[in-house]
């Protein structure tokens, strides 16, 4: 068996795929992919998401922009108990970065390294890559981690309604787009083992078919 066509992950790839699934579960495309949030969580201008969600090419070219966009909103929107923002003071001694650096870094008068970008993205809670990835990169991660979201949701929406009895099958139940959608959460193993389940399924089906077994063959 050869192996799988490996899965896109561009933004606009995912996007459409997030919509099919939005569609199954009846939510609409404005809610699964709500662009202000989308933004908020990867860091991208709104303006450049919207850009990235119509297929349109958009994004900052130069990394120490990025950079600088990212910390300013997360030094915005990452706040204190009090609602307050993190000071310089408070930033560096939590990261570890000195307090004049900090200071240049967020004024925009020094250039971050990858250690100073490590330590604040430890310091507010984002993955690595976050203050520096590209635009494009930065959405299609988030979008990622929405779609895995909607398909668990799937999966459980699909368990609650399945059927205990014994029919309809697998097969009947979720056809061959809902099989799909189970096995893009699996180890590649066990993907591997579903896809041998499901030819020899089809196999069998279309020879049961053949005998008359589903009403295929001819009248009695």
């Amino acid at each position: 068996m050869t192996d799988a066509p490996a899965v896109e992950t561009t933004a606009a790839a995912i996007t459409d795929r997030i919509a099919e699934l939005g569609d199954r579960l009846g939510r609409s495309r404005a809610e699964v992919m709500d662009p202000r949030g989308l933004s908020l969580a990867s860091g991208v201008p709104l303006d450049v998401v919207r850009a990235l969600l119509d297929g349109r090419p958009a994004g900052e070219p130069d990394i120490h922009r990025r950079f600088r966009q990212r910390l300013d909103l997360l030094h915005d929107i990452h706040r204190k108990e009090n609602g307050r923002k993190y000071s310089h003071g408070e930033i560096a001694a939590r990261s570890g970065i000195s307090r004049q650096q900090v200071q240049a870094l967020l004024g925009g008068d020094r250039r971050p390294t990858m250690d100073h970008c490590s330590r604040l993205e430890k310091f507010f809670g984002r993955p690595a890559g976050f203050l520096q990835s590209e635009d494009a990169d930065a959405l299609a991660g988030v979008l990622a981690d929405v779609e895995r979201s909607l398909l668990r949701e799937w999966n459980a929406h699909a368990a609650a309604s399945a059927v205990v009895d014994p029919g309809p099958s697998i097969y009947a139940r979720h056809g061959v787009d809902g099989i799909a959608l189970r096995a893009a959460l699996l180890p590649d193993r066990d993907r591997t083992r579903l896809l041998q389940w499901l030819d020899d399924y089809m196999a069998e089906r279309a020879a049961e078919e053949g005998s008359g077994r589903y009403g295929g063959g001819p009248a009695a």
